[in-house]
């Protein structure tokens, strides 16, 4: 399923139609997700994960492709993800066998213990984004536009009221665009006994209501 473009009036980039946002995950590309999930958000998963050559297998292996969406260009190269959390399922369903698969026995539990801070609940009528990321050679192309303006489409079609989604205090160029496409402020949370180990301090929450007449797909 595509989503169409349309001339942003906050000054967006808007991104050259061969580029597509495709629902879940295209064959053979779960690897180039999952590096681009660590790539976005290693700050996170390492306390958990460790490092890239044992993160990203684990990853890969968590990926829930009915809760991803991806920007595909002209040759099938995925150039950004956006995950979402629906009916209690996120896009990384890192479950404690996995793991166990991944990990040593005795390592697979403590490693769980940090990883839980991460999980998130959704609200009712809303849509709760699990992660946007855009490859570094593809930004500035206006994809994380088009996968937010994919998200509202999701959450249109669940017959959701709002999106909303979490941005750390140390993202401010992720923050300026959510802004940008329309994401509203709200809570903010000190993080503070836990910065150290994830490497931010705050993390605020962003909404967007959904109109039910949208951009068509």
């Amino acid at each position: 399923m595509t989503t169409p473009t349309r001339p942003d009036p906050r000054g967006s980039a808007v991104p050259p139609p061969d580029v597509r946002v495709l629902d879940g995950v295209p064959a053979g590309a779960a690897e180039t997700v999952a590096r681009l999930y660590w790539t976005a958000f290693a700050h996170k998963f390492r306390p958990g994960l460790g490092d890239a050559e044992h993160g990203v297998p684990a990853l890969r292996e968590a990926l829930a492709s009915d809760r991803l969406s991806c920007a595909v260009g002209p040759d099938g190269t995925v150039l950004g993800v956006l995950g979402h959390h629906l009916a209690a399922r996120g896009a990384i369903d890192l479950r404690f066998q996995t793991l166990l698969r991944h990990f040593s026995p005795w390592s697979a539990p403590w490693r769980a213990l940090l990883l839980m801070p991460l999980h998130r609940e959704a609200r009712p009528d809303e849509l709760l984004l699990d992660g946007i990321a855009v490859d570094a050679a593809a930004r500035g192309r206006g994809i994380g536009t088009r996968l937010l303006a994919h998200a509202a489409h999701l959450a249109r079609r669940a017959g959701l009221r709002r999106v909303r989604l979490s941005v750390v205090d140390t993202n401010p160029r992720a923050r300026a665009l959510y802004e940008r496409c329309g994401f509203v402020a709200g809570r903010t949370q000190d993080v503070s006994l836990l910065g150290t180990l994830y490497g931010f301090r705050s993390v605020t929450e962003m909404t967007l209501e959904v109109s039910e007449q949208g951009e068509g797909t």
